[in-house]
Protein backbone atom coordinates (compact mmCIF):
# COMPACT_ATOMS: atom_id res chain seq x y z
CA UNK A 1 0.00 0.00 0.00
CA UNK A 2 1.26 3.65 -1.15
CA UNK A 3 1.16 6.40 1.71
CA UNK A 4 -1.45 8.27 -0.63
CA UNK A 5 -3.63 5.08 -0.23
CA UNK A 6 -2.76 4.73 3.50
CA UNK A 7 -3.96 8.44 4.10
CA UNK A 8 -7.27 7.91 2.24
CA UNK A 9 -8.58 6.73 5.20
CA UNK A 10 -6.96 8.63 7.86
CA UNK A 11 -8.63 11.37 9.63
CA UNK A 12 -7.01 15.03 8.74
CA UNK A 13 -6.20 15.55 12.81
CA UNK A 14 -4.37 12.30 12.74
CA UNK A 15 -2.18 12.99 9.95
CA UNK A 16 1.36 14.42 10.11
CA UNK A 17 2.29 17.64 7.93
CA UNK A 18 5.53 18.87 6.92
CA UNK A 19 4.48 21.44 4.85
CA UNK A 20 2.04 23.61 6.41
CA UNK A 21 -1.77 22.65 5.39
CA UNK A 22 -0.12 19.82 3.49
CA UNK A 23 -0.57 16.46 5.50
CA UNK A 24 1.89 13.71 4.21
CA UNK A 25 2.90 10.74 6.54
CA UNK A 26 0.36 9.06 8.82
CA UNK A 27 1.46 8.64 12.53
CA UNK A 28 2.41 4.46 11.78
CA UNK A 29 4.88 6.14 8.48
CA UNK A 30 6.24 9.23 11.06
CA UNK A 31 7.32 6.64 13.74
CA UNK A 32 9.08 4.34 11.34
CA UNK A 33 10.67 6.53 9.95
CA UNK A 34 11.92 7.79 13.14
CA UNK A 35 13.40 5.34 14.28
CA UNK A 36 14.81 3.99 10.78
CA UNK A 37 16.65 7.16 10.12
CA UNK A 38 17.58 7.66 14.18
CA UNK A 39 15.64 10.82 14.55
CA UNK A 40 14.09 9.65 17.53
CA UNK A 41 16.52 10.72 20.19
CA UNK A 42 16.68 14.08 18.71
CA UNK A 43 12.53 14.28 19.07
CA UNK A 44 13.29 13.23 22.69
CA UNK A 45 15.61 15.87 23.28
CA UNK A 46 13.32 18.63 21.80
CA UNK A 47 10.51 17.27 23.80
CA UNK A 48 12.87 17.43 27.02
CA UNK A 49 14.17 21.11 26.31
CA UNK A 50 10.49 22.24 25.44
CA UNK A 51 9.25 20.78 28.74
CA UNK A 52 12.23 22.88 31.16
CA UNK A 53 11.38 25.87 28.88
CA UNK A 54 7.56 25.67 29.79
CA UNK A 55 8.63 26.07 33.64
CA UNK A 56 9.94 29.38 32.94
CA UNK A 57 7.60 32.65 31.54
CA UNK A 58 9.41 36.07 30.77
CA UNK A 59 7.79 39.37 30.78
CA UNK A 60 6.85 40.94 27.04
CA UNK A 61 9.39 43.29 27.55
CA UNK A 62 12.05 40.31 27.85
CA UNK A 63 10.47 39.01 25.04
CA UNK A 64 10.49 41.39 22.58
CA UNK A 65 14.00 41.87 21.96
CA UNK A 66 14.34 37.90 21.58
CA UNK A 67 11.89 38.06 18.99
CA UNK A 68 13.45 40.71 17.01
CA UNK A 69 16.94 39.34 16.82
CA UNK A 70 15.06 35.95 15.28
CA UNK A 71 13.42 38.09 12.99
CA UNK A 72 16.41 40.63 12.05
CA UNK A 73 18.51 37.43 10.29
CA UNK A 74 15.25 36.90 8.48
CA UNK A 75 14.90 40.80 7.30
CA UNK A 76 11.03 40.53 8.62
CA UNK A 77 10.20 44.28 9.13
CA UNK A 78 6.89 45.35 9.79
CA UNK A 79 3.32 43.81 10.61
CA UNK A 80 2.58 42.69 7.10
CA UNK A 81 6.20 40.80 6.50
CA UNK A 82 5.54 39.30 9.80
CA UNK A 83 2.01 37.68 9.23
CA UNK A 84 3.44 36.66 5.58
CA UNK A 85 6.27 35.16 7.09
CA UNK A 86 4.57 32.78 9.47
CA UNK A 87 2.49 31.62 6.98
CA UNK A 88 4.82 30.90 5.07
CA UNK A 89 5.97 28.48 7.56
CA UNK A 90 2.91 27.54 8.93
CA UNK A 91 3.92 29.53 12.00
CA UNK A 92 1.43 31.42 14.80
CA UNK A 93 3.14 33.90 16.81
CA UNK A 94 3.58 31.63 19.54
CA UNK A 95 5.42 29.10 17.87
CA UNK A 96 7.88 32.26 16.73
CA UNK A 97 8.03 33.59 20.46
CA UNK A 98 8.45 29.74 21.85
CA UNK A 99 11.37 29.45 19.60
CA UNK A 100 13.15 32.84 20.21
CA UNK A 101 13.03 32.92 23.57
CA UNK A 102 13.75 29.11 24.21
CA UNK A 103 17.37 29.18 24.58
CA UNK A 104 16.99 32.08 26.86
CA UNK A 105 14.64 30.32 29.08
CA UNK A 106 16.68 26.82 28.94
CA UNK A 107 19.72 29.12 30.02
CA UNK A 108 17.55 30.55 33.28
CA UNK A 109 16.31 27.06 34.15
CA UNK A 110 19.43 25.30 33.90
CA UNK A 111 21.78 28.68 35.92
CA UNK A 112 18.51 28.11 38.75
CA UNK A 113 19.24 23.95 38.92
CA UNK A 114 22.53 23.59 37.98
CA UNK A 115 24.24 27.09 39.22
CA UNK A 116 24.46 25.94 43.12
CA UNK A 117 26.76 22.61 41.88
CA UNK A 118 28.95 24.19 39.22
CA UNK A 119 32.25 24.57 41.43
CA UNK A 120 31.21 20.74 42.80
CA UNK A 121 31.75 19.72 38.95
CA UNK A 122 34.47 21.88 38.43
CA UNK A 123 36.41 20.66 41.29
CA UNK A 124 36.09 16.96 39.96
CA UNK A 125 36.95 17.52 36.03
CA UNK A 126 39.57 20.23 37.34
CA UNK A 127 42.44 17.69 36.89
CA UNK A 128 41.49 16.52 33.51
CA UNK A 129 40.71 20.18 32.17
CA UNK A 130 44.04 21.74 32.84
CA UNK A 131 46.09 22.13 30.07
CA UNK A 132 49.56 21.58 30.00
CA UNK A 133 52.69 21.98 27.20
CA UNK A 134 55.01 19.17 27.13
CA UNK A 135 57.91 18.07 24.59
CA UNK A 136 57.31 14.60 23.06
CA UNK A 137 59.96 12.29 21.09
CA UNK A 138 58.14 9.31 19.11
CA UNK A 139 60.31 6.58 17.81
CA UNK A 140 59.91 2.78 16.56
CA UNK A 141 62.86 1.71 18.03
CA UNK A 142 62.65 0.90 21.42
CA UNK A 143 66.67 0.63 22.44
CA UNK A 144 66.96 3.61 20.70
CA UNK A 145 64.09 5.08 22.85
CA UNK A 146 65.86 4.27 26.07
CA UNK A 147 69.64 5.71 25.03
CA UNK A 148 67.63 8.76 23.78
CA UNK A 149 66.13 9.24 27.05
CA UNK A 150 69.52 9.03 28.96
CA UNK A 151 71.12 11.69 26.53
CA UNK A 152 68.06 13.57 27.50
CA UNK A 153 68.50 12.85 31.44
CA UNK A 154 72.12 12.43 31.96
CA UNK A 155 73.52 14.46 29.53
CA UNK A 156 71.71 17.29 29.28
CA UNK A 157 71.13 16.72 25.45
CA UNK A 158 68.58 19.26 23.92
CA UNK A 159 65.33 17.94 23.61
CA UNK A 160 64.40 20.22 20.86
CA UNK A 161 67.17 18.69 18.17
CA UNK A 162 66.99 15.18 19.46
CA UNK A 163 63.29 15.19 17.87
CA UNK A 164 64.66 17.23 14.80
CA UNK A 165 67.42 14.59 14.53
CA UNK A 166 65.38 11.00 15.38
CA UNK A 167 61.13 11.75 16.03
CA UNK A 168 59.11 9.83 13.95
CA UNK A 169 55.86 11.34 14.40
CA UNK A 170 54.15 15.13 13.16
CA UNK A 171 55.36 16.34 16.91
CA UNK A 172 58.93 16.66 14.31
CA UNK A 173 57.30 19.97 12.81
CA UNK A 174 56.97 22.10 15.91
CA UNK A 175 60.67 20.51 17.25
CA UNK A 176 58.33 17.92 19.25
CA UNK A 177 56.39 21.12 21.67
CA UNK A 178 52.57 19.65 22.21
CA UNK A 179 50.20 22.24 23.59
CA UNK A 180 48.86 24.06 25.69
CA UNK A 181 46.52 20.77 25.45
CA UNK A 182 44.22 19.73 28.03
CA UNK A 183 45.55 17.22 30.32
CA UNK A 184 42.40 14.74 28.76
CA UNK A 185 43.54 15.17 25.43
CA UNK A 186 45.55 12.90 24.81
CA UNK A 187 45.82 8.64 25.42
CA UNK A 188 44.84 7.57 28.90
CA UNK A 189 48.68 6.25 28.84
CA UNK A 190 49.64 9.91 28.36
CA UNK A 191 47.07 11.55 30.16
CA UNK A 192 48.22 9.51 32.89
CA UNK A 193 51.60 10.52 33.33
CA UNK A 194 50.76 14.46 32.37
CA UNK A 195 48.05 14.39 35.53
CA UNK A 196 50.35 14.08 38.41
CA UNK A 197 53.92 15.44 36.83
CA UNK A 198 55.85 18.47 37.52
CA UNK A 199 57.25 21.06 34.78
CA UNK A 200 60.86 19.61 33.68
CA UNK A 201 59.58 15.56 34.93
CA UNK A 202 61.02 13.40 32.35
CA UNK A 203 59.14 10.13 32.03
CA UNK A 204 61.13 6.90 31.02
CA UNK A 205 60.29 5.77 27.71
CA UNK A 206 57.06 3.77 27.16
CA UNK A 207 55.35 2.10 24.25
CA UNK A 208 51.67 3.38 22.75
CA UNK A 209 50.65 2.10 19.29
CA UNK A 210 53.59 0.98 18.16
CA UNK A 211 55.57 3.74 18.97
CA UNK A 212 58.16 4.65 21.78
CA UNK A 213 57.47 7.65 23.20
CA UNK A 214 59.79 9.82 25.77
CA UNK A 215 58.24 12.57 27.11
CA UNK A 216 59.01 15.70 29.33
CA UNK A 217 56.02 17.69 31.02
CA UNK A 218 57.27 21.83 30.50
CA UNK A 219 54.33 24.04 32.06
CA UNK A 220 51.29 23.11 33.48
CA UNK A 221 48.70 25.72 33.36
CA UNK A 222 45.40 25.08 35.86
CA UNK A 223 42.12 26.28 34.61
CA UNK A 224 40.04 28.44 36.98
CA UNK A 225 36.77 28.57 38.26
CA UNK A 226 36.24 31.95 35.94
CA UNK A 227 32.81 32.47 34.84
CA UNK A 228 33.14 31.33 31.37
CA UNK A 229 34.37 27.91 32.59
CA UNK A 230 31.18 28.20 35.28
CA UNK A 231 28.52 28.05 32.49
CA UNK A 232 30.17 25.56 31.00
CA UNK A 233 30.03 23.47 34.16
CA UNK A 234 26.87 24.27 34.46
CA UNK A 235 25.85 23.40 31.12
CA UNK A 236 27.65 19.99 31.34
CA UNK A 237 25.19 18.96 34.38
CA UNK A 238 22.12 20.33 32.28
CA UNK A 239 23.48 18.10 28.99
CA UNK A 240 23.84 15.12 31.39
CA UNK A 241 20.42 15.28 33.16
CA UNK A 242 18.70 16.09 29.80
CA UNK A 243 20.78 12.91 28.22
CA UNK A 244 19.45 10.70 31.12
CA UNK A 245 15.85 11.84 30.71
CA UNK A 246 15.99 11.39 26.71
CA UNK A 247 17.29 7.88 27.46
CA UNK A 248 14.24 6.69 29.37
CA UNK A 249 11.52 8.36 26.60
CA UNK A 250 13.63 6.00 24.39
CA UNK A 251 13.08 3.11 26.57
CA UNK A 252 9.50 4.01 27.29
CA UNK A 253 9.66 5.31 30.46
CA UNK A 254 7.65 7.42 31.89
CA UNK A 255 9.29 10.99 33.42
CA UNK A 256 9.19 12.78 36.81
CA UNK A 257 8.04 16.45 36.30
CA UNK A 258 10.27 19.34 35.71
CA UNK A 259 11.49 20.44 38.56
CA UNK A 260 9.52 23.81 39.02
CA UNK A 261 11.54 27.13 39.56
CA UNK A 262 9.78 29.51 42.30
CA UNK A 263 10.83 32.77 40.88
CA UNK A 264 11.19 32.07 37.68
Amino acid sequence: MTESEALSGVPIEARIALAAGRPLLTVEHTNRLLQRHGLARALAEAVVHESVAATVALTPEEEHPLIRAALEPEGVEGEEALVAWLERRGWSFDDLRACATLQERLRRWREWRFGSEAEIRFLERKPELDRVTYSLLRVSDGDLAQELHLRLKDDGADFAALVDAFSEGSEKATHGLIGPVAVSAGHPALSRRLRVGLPGQLWPPFELAGSWLVIRLEQRLPVQLDPPMCNRMVQELFDLWVGERVERLLEGEELTPVPQPPNL
